[in-house]
């Protein structure tokens, strides 16, 4: 995967996290928090693991690339 599309990826999944679609005010309550701050949080949860496995999977891909940088100096 290059680091193109990683950050592509990353900042798809970091938008998602922001909940946009949620503008009516309503009553229910998820676990004590309105329905926009579970969501929110949720995905939160979700963005953390992507970049956790993106972190441990593809660390080496812009390791390499910034080696190389090093070297050509």
């Amino acid at each position: 995967m290059t680091k193109i599309m990683m950050y592509i990826i990353l900042s798809v999944a970091l938008l998602a996290t922001v909940p946009w679609f949620f503008t009516e005010h309503k009553t229910i309550h998820l676990f004590g928090f309105p329905p926009w701050a579970f969501y929110s949080l949720c995905l939160t949860v979700v963005y953390a693991t992507v970049v956790a496995v993106f972190t441990g999977r593809y660390w080496r891909v812009s390791e390499n690339c910034e080696e190389a940088e090093i070297n050509k100096r």
